[in-house]
């Protein structure tokens, strides 16, 4: 009988009182076994077990499934196998014939319900308690023990102490992330200004190169002479060039993710494709100068874009200042090429319309804005050096060309010299635009490494203070909780079986953790001595158990075995027999029967009296033993008659095993008291055909060995 123990109680009523109602049903039939009234109340009590059990399943997992339980499916299955284990148990009792076999039924029954319990149900007490399920949860509590129940299910005891350390340090810390994150977003800012002027230098390639290529084609389109059509060609060479070196920066660098310069870049890439056929129309000269001027124009300015938007992405004032600069200068000599090449067409043409003029002035006034806002933004180095091209003699040639273009004086003029002392003015700008470009590029990279610095000096100043509040709060940790991990780990080794885990009682500060010890102490020697006790109840058991089990071999074997041969009796053949005809007929395998009789025994037993008879016996069974194999049956059915079972033996091979031994017989002489006696002995063969019982079987072996017998003894007969 096993009573309940309150342990086992989930706090949910209906599930505890199915338990209780499901152990009385398991303790009555352990009752009804110990009194040998199973077969009994089987019935009535595995009905009840059954009922009970399917309406416990039913409720819990009803319970289940309102507490949203994510192992529903695994607490069905392990019901659903128990159920259909219930009727196997019962057709096991039914059928025990001894008390030790019912007693197994009832000790699983008992096992399988603790074990329910404990490994199913009482791990699933917090979300019963969750759901509000349990006596506890539905009682009233205050605000406070509320707020306080909360906190110790939410955080851990560690983590309650960790959070409490670092509250003063989050608004430090928050301060520092704003900080970090701020340099950050300047670093970023930053990264995309650099790779933009990166690239800016390759738009300064390529801007010059089409501005050359600009103004080349305005004059090969007015000039009657192709004087600029070699020269043409070249730079059309070096445009494309410049082109997919520009292009293969964008597609390498993080330029192309910047949004605010991607609509540039895309109707770069279709301007490009379109120049194909601008300069087809300019070799066939199917387009005018002024729309050639325009388009190559458009390209340009578009491509030029690109550096004032730089500015806008960074906040910085000098960075922004600096490109702003620069972004000057650009168009400036995008202003300056345009003249050139308006220039060449009206030199060329020695003449041009009132619009071609009024353009060609607007360019010289556009180079005086651009030259203005280069004023406002550039440092006194750069002003200075702007000043010393504008006073160079080749500015002041393209000064003179200007006045005599103004007012139309063309007599001294020549194409070539206008076209060379642009392109040398525009080289000098481009000169100092790559000097602007690299102060630029500089300027970022200090502002970068800057950002970087502070970076990480706000990184370590907020690590430092980190580890060191990491650092205090674990000595803190390791210094107050050290005892409490050990207690942990003890009584964990304790739950494990283990007794070795000694804790060294507290003598100083004596508080709750000393009277901890002392209890988990007194706990662990208690269970020491039981585990010891234990070990000696189970030895003397282990003892008496072996004890008994030779008793138990002694007597089967005086049970089963012949006292005067040492072969199997009648009984143990039959039984033998019987479980070998079933696995030959299951597995089709061949299995043959001997019927063995010592010719004349009787006369024996007569003539040397039954002492000798006996010794006869005795050698006969000897040589059946020595010659059967391992496999092989020897029984003895009679005074003198044997009967050999061969399993997976034909009929053929019980022949040759039959011959074998009786010519072994035939040759021996028994020396007994003085006299030699020699014997033989008549053998009838039968071999499993389509034979239902073994006495089939033998009852063929004994006609053949009654054949022998008629045939004149010591031979061997098979039935057929």
């Amino acid at each position: 009988m096993v009573e309940w123990n309150e342990g086992l109680s989930l706090g949910v009523k209906s599930l505890d009182d199915d338990h209780k109602n499901l152990l009385n049903i398991i303790n009555k039939l352990a009752l009804a076994i110990n009194n040998d009234e199973a077969q009994k109340f089987i019935d009535s009590i595995f009905e009840d077990l059954q009922n009970y059990a399917i309406d416990h399943f039913r409720r819990e997992e009803e319970l289940l499934k309102k507490c949203n339980c994510k192992k529903l499916d695994q607490h069905i299955k392990q019901h659903r196998e128990f159920s259909s284990k219930i009727p196997e148990l019962k057709a096991n009792l039914s059928h025990s014939k001894d008390s030790s076999s019912a007693q197994e039924v009832s000790f699983f029954l008992t096992d399988w319900l603790f074990n329910h319990i404990i490994e199913e149900d009482i791990p699933a007490i917090s979300m019963f308690e969750e759901c509000g399920l349990t006596k506890e949860k539905k009682e009233k509590k205050h605000i406070l023990s509320k707020l306080i129940k909360k906190t110790t299910d939410k955080f851990s005891f560690t983590r309650r102490i960790l959070l409490s350390a670092l509250t003063p340090l989050i608004g430090m810390l928050l301060f520092g992330i704003i900080i970090l994150h701020n340099n950050f977003n300047k670093y970023e800012d930053m990264k995309k200004t650099s790779a933009i002027t990166n690239i800016i230098s390759n738009i300064d390639e390529l801007v010059h190169a089409l501005q050359i290529e600009r103004g080349l084609s305005s004059g090969y389109l007015t000039s009657s002479q192709n004087k600029f059509k070699d020269n043409l060609q070249v730079q059309r060479t070096v445009v494309d060039m410049a082109t997919k070196e520009f292009l293969y920066k964008v597609e390498i660098t993080e330029i192309k993710n910047i949004k605010v310069i991607q609509p540039y870049i895309n109707r770069f890439k279709t301007d490009i494709s379109s120049i194909i056929n601008l300069r087809k129309d300019i070799d066939e000269k199917i387009i005018t100068q002024v729309r050639t001027i325009d388009m190559y124009t458009e390209i340009i300015k578009n491509i030029l874009s690109i550096t004032p938007k730089v500015a806008f992405l960074n906040l910085d004032r000098e960075v922004s200042s600096s490109i702003a600069t620069l972004s000057s200068i650009q168009h400036l000599k995008e202003a300056l090429g345009q003249e050139r090449a308006y220039g060449t067409m009206i030199i060329e043409q020695k003449d041009a319309t009132q619009k071609e003029y009024i353009t060609f002035t607007k360019l010289i006034g556009t180079q005086q804005a651009f030259l203005n806002t280069f004023e406002q933004t550039a440092s006194g180095a750069q002003k200075h050096t702007n000043e010393t091209i504008r006073n160079s003699v080749i500015a002041k040639l393209v000064n003179s060309y200007e006045k005599s273009i103004g007012i139309r004086r063309f007599d001294k003029l020549d194409t070539e010299v206008w076209f060379r002392s642009m392109t040398n003015f525009i080289n000098d700008l481009k000169l100092f635009e790559d000097e602007l470009l690299f102060d630029i590029n500089l300027l970022i990279d200090r502002r970068i490494n800057d950002t970087i610095i502070n970076f990480l000096l706000w990184l370590s100043f907020t690590g430092t203070i980190l580890i060191i509040t990491l650092s205090i709060l674990y000595t803190f940790k390791k210094s107050t909780k050290f005892q409490i991990y050990q207690l942990t780990n003890a009584m964990k080794d304790l739950a494990t079986g283990g007794r070795s885990h000694r804790l060294s009682p507290i003598h100083i500060n004596r508080d709750e953790l000393a009277y901890m010890y002392d209890a988990y102490e007194t706990t662990r020697q208690k269970l020491l001595k039981g585990d010891i006790y234990t070990q000696l109840y189970l030895s003397r058991k282990e003892l008496e158990i072996k004890k008994h089990q030779k008793e138990n071999i002694k007597l089967e074997e005086l049970a089963f075995i012949d006292p005067l041969t040492g072969t199997l009796n009648r009984r143990k053949f039959e039984e033998l027999s019987n479980l070998e005809l079933e696995r030959s007929k299951r597995y089709k395998s061949d299995l043959s029967f001997l019927m063995l009789d010592i010719d004349h025994f009787k006369i024996i037993n007569d003539t040397y009296g039954h002492a000798i008879g006996d010794d006869i016996l005795k050698h006969f069974s000897s040589i059946c033993l020595d010659m059967a194999r391992s496999l092989d049956i020897v029984a003895r059915i009679g005074g003198e008659e044997f009967i050999i079972m061969l399993p997976e033996t034909t009929s053929e091979g019980a022949y040759i095993f039959a011959e074998r031994f009786r010519e072994k017989i035939y040759s021996c002489e028994v020396e007994l008291e003085g006299q030699v006696i020699k014997y033989s002995v008549s053998i009838g063969i039968a071999v499993l055909d389509k034979d239902k019982e073994v006495k089939e079987i033998l009852q063929k072996a004994d006609k053949a060995l009654y054949k022998a017998k008629e045939s004149g003894r010591n031979c061997t007969i098979v039935y057929k």
